[in-house]
């Protein structure tokens, strides 16, 4: 990029020859040169102009060769640095306001880069050389010209802070309109369901309206100031022109003189005209850098590919926790248990009470406001969170599924596995009979968020991607609830052997998957209130468990 700003400044540099020729070639015809002296002028316009085409040639393709290559590091970077921050910060943010920030901010960027920056070089060049050439040629007729420049460059200052802070703000009102096409589109059977189709356009709509009238703004901005410049610099030049007549008039200067001086001062009439476009195009860029730099100041995760670690026991002692943005719930209390290797425990109670965070927490995706979690004994900080994550694996209540193949979704537990791997996990599963129904079989598409497969067979391939996963402790979060009675009993036969040799935490909502666990621990608002086994705690006439059970049987 170096190279092709260098380049830049004789390439610009060449077309401030040309006024000067201009004006000689003008004087040479009026005042009946020999006609070689003509030619030689002429072939020396050709020359430049030949030699200014190939440069700008250079400096295009150099430029935009390397602006495509640093704006696509740069994407690859921020979105490395977005899938590493941590849970706590991305389950505050809406996924179409990540999305703008990688798309469209970064095309703001690369604009600038691959022709703003380009353009502030050439015209900076023109500019400064332009009124350099003029100062020597005529003080009286610079003077109009000079006073204009710093009015201009003032105006300019502040202008482009108001641009700069009405871009970031169109910006965001495009990312939050991006935001609504996003959660419609990947909520489109609900927005379907409830008839909201006419809601989501009009909230679409407002989004849109908002988004235009900061546009509009910014460019009523940028549109005065180019009416400013023009007015200024146009004006200016209309008085060199009167001055200049009555100059040649007296003798004091040529046809050519001014004709040369005249487009000089055209030169840097455009120049600072091109800088209001420029300059506004800048600072579009610098606030759409603003809130990529805001994203990629946010800390990240530190996730080492150290490899997975035989853990088969875990521990929480006193633990509590509070969402980011929620501080002032607190969604566990104090919660200690202890899951022994081999174990198969149970999480029981009603939503809400805190399963499903104790086991986002055992998998580290998020860390206890205080207390404790320990792994074979040992505090979770000793552990890489990639240690800890490769030792859990978890089929999650609401499976979402990518939109790939079959296939390509069970290997997400085991990138390396073989098509027989598959195929087993899948058997293993009780997947197999209906993938191998479809027509294209294991390469059959799931469709956005899995939605070509019903909630059964989803449930299914995700069993399947824990299956090859093959984790040391497999969390199941009610695992079979959208399975029918059949399916259902030959997966339970699948978890059966599969728990077998692991460690297993079930969170439960039904009475089956838990009567046979070592340890069931009850959960109400945020703390464990019972624990035991089945028998244990259904001999306790007044408890919790007891009264959840009569409901489920």
């Amino acid at each position: 990029m170096a190279l092709a700003l260098l380049l830049m400044i004789p390439s610009a540099g060449i077309s401030l020859l040309f006024p000067r020729l201009t004006g000689t070639l003008i004087d040479d015809i009026v005042g009946s040169a020999a006609a070689g002296h003509i030619w030689t002028v002429g072939a020396m316009f050709l020359g430049l102009l030949v030699l200014q085409a190939l440069s700008g040639y250079v400096v295009s393709i150099t430029l935009a060769r390397t602006t495509e290559r640093v704006i696509s590091t740069l994407r690859l970077d921020v979105f490395s640095h977005v899938v590493r921050l941590p849970m706590s910060y991305l389950t505050m943010q809406r996924v179409g306001e990540l999305s703008s920030r990688i798309a469209s901010d970064l095309s703001q960027i690369q604009e600038t880069f691959t022709f703003s920056i380009l353009q502030f070089i050439r015209q900076g060049v023109f500019l400064v050389g332009s009124l350099a050439i003029i100062l020597t040629t005529s003080i009286q007729l610079t003077v109009p010209i000079i006073v204009g420049t710093p009015l201009i460059v003032g105006v300019a200052v502040l202008l482009g802070r108001k641009i700069r802070k009405l871009s970031t703000a169109t910006q965001e009102a495009l990312a939050t309109s991006a935001t609504i096409v996003e959660e419609t589109l990947q909520s489109i059977a609900s927005v379907k369901s409830f008839v909201r189709e006419g809601y989501e356009v009009d909230r679409y709509k407002q989004a849109l309206d908002a988004n235009v009238r900061l546009a509009i703004r910014t460019a009523q901005v940028r549109a005065g100031f180019v009416t400013f410049i023009v007015f200024v610099m146009f004006g200016g030049i209309a008085a060199v022109i009167m001055y200049g007549a009555g100059q040649v008039a007296a003798g004091a200067i040529s046809i050519g003189e001014l004709l040369s001086f005249l487009m000089y001062a055209m030169f840097v009439g455009g120049a600072l005209g091109s800088f209001a476009e420029v300059y506004g195009q800048i600072q579009k860029s610098l606030g759409a850098a603003v809130r990529v730099r805001e994203l990629l100041d946010e800390p990240a995760e530190e996730i080492e590919h150290s490899g997975a670690v035989d853990v088969s026991s875990l521990e929480l002692r006193d633990v509590h926790f509070v969402y980011p943005g929620r501080e002032d719930v607190e969604v566990l209390k104090g919660i200690s248990l202890t899951v022994k290797p081999g174990q198969r425990v149970a999480f029981v109670g009603e939503s809400g009470s805190g399963k499903s965070t104790t086991a986002a927490i055992i998998q580290r995706l998020y860390e206890p406001t205080s207390g404790v979690v320990l792994y074979d004994g040992l505090e979770a900080q000793m552990y890489s969170k990639f240690a800890i994550r490769s030792t859990v694996g978890i089929v999650p209540q609401d499976i979402v599924l990518f939109g790939g193949s079959i296939a390509d979704n069970i290997r997400y537990g085991s990138l390396g596995a073989s098509h027989d791997d598959v195929r087993r996990a899948a058997e293993a599963a009780n997947a197999l009979a209906f993938i191998e129904a479809f027509p294209d079989g294991f390469d059959t598409l799931v469709g956005e968020r899995g939605i070509r497969l019903s909630g059964g067979q989803r449930q299914r391939v995700a069993i399947a991607r824990a299956v090859l996963k093959n984790p040391p402790i497999l969390v199941l979060d009610e695992a079979t609830s959208s399975l029918d009675p059949e399916s259902e009993r030959l997966i339970g036969e699948a978890l059966e052997r599969l728990m077998s040799t692991r460690t297993t935490i079930i969170i439960a909502h039904r009475l089956s998957t838990v009567t046979t666990c070592d340890v069931i621990y009850v959960f109400a608002d945020g703390r464990i209130v019972e624990q035991g086994t089945h028998a244990e705690l259904y001999a306790m006439p007044h408890g919790r468990y007891r009264r959840w059970c009569t409901m489920n049987e």
